[in-house]
């Protein structure tokens, strides 16, 4: 799948459901209703996916812009979040995999320890996305963050 390809598909509204799980409580699930829009941007060069969410009757956005660096064959992203992000947009970069499903990873800091990782990956398929991100340890270890599934309802 190309770029110009996965954007086509995704363009458009959807409706879903996020789980915020935070495995350190009980329960360490939280799920709410979840709506997204892909949309084309920067003269079609980047694709914006927007999504909501809520956490603790609180209302969150977030805002992942994908673009494709045709000469590296790399997609570059930068993902912010109202409540998992600090106030500087975090930059991953990966690819589109056989599944068709794109693949990034990024690094943060974290005050007086070793840097953590992020993994993002959106794997659409027909009139479905499922998005899902992971909280990476130093040690390599993924620990899965966020799972967020949609239904597309309108192009």
């Amino acid at each position: 799948m190309t770029f110009n390809q996965l954007q086509n598909d995704l363009i458009g509204d959807w409706t879903g459901e996020n789980v915020l799980r935070l495995s350190w409580m009980t329960p360490s699930e939280f799920a709410s209703a979840s709506n997204l829009t892909a949309r084309k941007a920067v003269g079609g060069k980047f694709l914006a996916l927007e999504y909501t969410w809520e956490y603790d009757n609180q209302a969150h956005e977030g805002l992942l812009l994908l673009g494709f660096d045709a000469k590296e064959e790399i997609v570059r992203a930068s993902w912010a979040d109202s409540w998992h992000s600090s106030d500087r947009p975090l930059a991953l970069a990966g690819k589109i995999s056989e599944q068709n499903a794109v693949e990034l990873f990024g690094t943060y800091e974290v005050p007086n320890h070793p840097d953590w990782g992020w993994k993002i990956h959106v794997a659409p398929s027909a009139d479905r996305l499922r998005i899902t991100m992971y909280n990476v340890s130093p040690d390599g270890e993924d620990d899965l963050a966020v799972t967020a599934d949609y239904e597309k309802i309108s192009e």
